[in-house]
């Protein structure tokens, strides 16, 4: 899934929209959210909308720290206050778009767009990089869409650093480095004071696996103010990511991710909303024993507050992880059932499924998977998980539909075509030729599915199973092979598994590759019998040389000489 993302991709430019009066007051404000000292933030912004409660700008940039912290619902109220405070001032329109992307409402957030655009000047692009913003959260994620507003704001606002951090966050958040890293460097060079963009550089490298590059970017954010959180935060992910591509390398590096955390914390006064972010740092190192303990202790103090309840969602998926199945079970249900609907997504479901499956309740299991395909269609690894709890379940038929589903996809890979071919393979032997009356029209449709799928995986990628099972399905499909199509994928099963041991370096055979070959020998042997006898003796001789006391191929070579 790109399952593990991170709570928010938005990352505050540090210039100020508004009045001069206020700029300092905002600005101090800004920056703490910047810093990540989200505690501190929501102090500034209370003591602000309190002091000054008409200045609707105040609202906006307090309500867009929530969505940022993926709290949609907050953020909700306070735009709406906004609102109310100044009906002309456009940006907490923008804001309650964002939630309504959060809601998956996506006419209520173009009309609150339109609000919020109706009265701009030419020269006024601020609107535009905003509302580009709202499409980039990690529960209103489209970046398409992001980029049209972007575009929309550079015919003004080319020399806004803000302009280009929100590009460049956008760009990271799809992986697109070599972008992001130049719209980086285009915000440094209208506001080269930009530590944030140094932080984000850095996980660039990250990402990229150049982990001594984004060590080095770090510390020199650090040597440039120690007191900055997100570069210690930043390199506590950059050590985690390079001890798991190197694990001879965990013992020196664990320890420094750890050390550099338990300074972003401190930094960051260990506030709930800094230790919520600890519980979404582990996620992404996907360091489920530490999660599951971190996050009952998380519960344990903030459970009870609304702001903080995806921590139940962190918890569930590290019990799941950790085969703590009736925790994860009891978790995510509770979870599931108590959120609003709009803000499960399909890793919600995968977690609770895995959890079942553990504990062999296979029909609980899939039905988990099926809700979280509803709610991505696209999820290819979805698909996967459920056509495979399908085929382990034994229900073939149903495994087959999904992974027909999965072929039809551009990533399809040789493994999931070969399991439709298997899928419908034994949705024909086990169910389909037992079933009385017989759906001869069914079977043969089943029967074709798995021909074209062992075909393909078999001309494509020279794979020995897909012979072998295209010329079982072959005899099925024509018992008198009269094409000598079943003839044909047996002699390139057996040419294919005879040449491992020919192949350098040599590959010794099986017992399984044995008792395939004397399947493939009897059966050519026993197709030529009538048409060829020394081509018969000579398939017959090799599965007897394999298997010296089989009695059926002894009696086939004794016909064969009586003949």
């Amino acid at each position: 899934m790109n399952m593990n993302k991170r709570v928010a991709i938005g990352v505050i430019g540090l210039l100020t929209w508004g009045t001069v009066t206020m700029a300092q007051s905002l600005q101090d404000a800004r920056k703490a959210v910047t810093a990540e000292q989200f505690q501190k933030a929501k102090s500034i912004f209370n003591n602000l909308i309190t002091t000054q409660a008409t200045n609707a700008e105040n609202y906006y940039y307090f309500g867009d720290l929530y969505l940022q912290l993926n709290n949609p619902d907050s953020a909700k109220i306070i735009f709406n206050k906004g609102i109310a405070a100044n009906p002309k001032f456009s940006l907490n329109y923008i804001g309650l778009g964002a939630t309504d992307l959060f809601a998956k409402n996506v006419s209520a957030a173009q009309a609150n767009f339109a609000k919020a655009t109706a009265d701009m000047k030419k020269k006024d692009y601020k609107e535009f990089i905003y509302i580009g913003k709202a499409y980039t959260y990690e529960g209103s994620q489209d970046l398409d869409k992001a980029f049209e507003w972007f575009n929309k704001a550079k015919e003004n606002g080319e020399k806004d650093p803000e302009l280009h951090i929100a590009m460049a966050n956008a760009y990271k958040a799809q992986k697109k480095n070599s972008e992001a890293a130049d719209a980086y460097r285009a915000a440094k060079g209208y506001q080269a004071d930009l530590l944030i963009v140094d932080v984000n550089v850095g996980e660039i490298w990250t990402q990229a696996y150049n982990f001594e590059l984004a060590e080095t970017t770090l510390n020199g954010v650090i040597q440039k103010d120690p007191n900055f959180g997100p570069a210690y935060r930043a390199l506590a992910e950059n050590y985690y990511r390079w001890a798991s591509q190197f694990p001879a390398k965990r013992p020196e590096l664990l320890p420094k991710a750890k050390d550099m955390y338990s300074k972003y914390l401190d930094l960051t006064d260990r506030s709930a909303d800094s230790r919520y972010r600890y519980l979404i740092f582990l996620l992404n190192a996907t360091d489920w024993a530490t999660l599951e303990k971190e996050a009952k202790s998380f519960i344990s103090q903030y459970g009870s507050n609304p702001e903080y309840k995806l921590a139940e969602r962190f918890l569930g998926y590290a019990a799941s992880e950790n085969g703590n199945s009736d925790l994860a079970i009891e978790t995510l249900s509770k979870f599931q059932n108590s959120i609003d609907k709009s803000r499960l997504i399909a890793t919600d479901f995968v977690f609770l499924g895995r959890a079942y499956q553990s504990k062999k309740q296979d029909s609980l299991a899939i039905n988990s998977y099926l809700k979280a395909y509803e709610l991505d269609t696209t999820n290819t690894e979805v698909l996967g998980i459920i056509a495979k709890a399908y085929f382990v379940a034994k229900k073939y038929g149903k495994a087959a539909q999904f992974y027909e589903k999965i072929s039809k996809q551009p990533k399809a890979s040789f493994t999931d075509w070969f399991y439709l071919g298997y899928s419908n393979y034994f949705y024909y032997a086990i169910e389909l030729a037992n079933k009385q009356p017989q759906d001869a029209v069914q079977i043969k449709k089943t029967l074709l599915l798995a021909d074209s799928a062992f075909t393909y995986v078999a001309e494509k990628a020279k794979n020995a199973d897909a012979y072998l099972y295209l010329a079982r399905v072959e005899y099925y499909l024509d018992p008198t092979d009269a094409e000598q199509k079943g003839v044909k994928a047996y002699d390139k099963y057996i040419e294919l598994t005879l040449a491992k041991q020919t192949a350098s370096p040599p590959v010794a055979l099986t017992e399984r590759d044995k008792t395939n070959l004397v399947e493939a020998y009897s059966y050519n042997g026993g197709y030529y019998i009538t048409k060829d006898k020394a081509k018969a003796k000579e398939y017959f001789d090799k599965a007897l040389a394999i298997d010296p006391g089989n009695a059926k191929i002894q009696d086939a070579l004794k016909a064969l000489k009586a003949s």
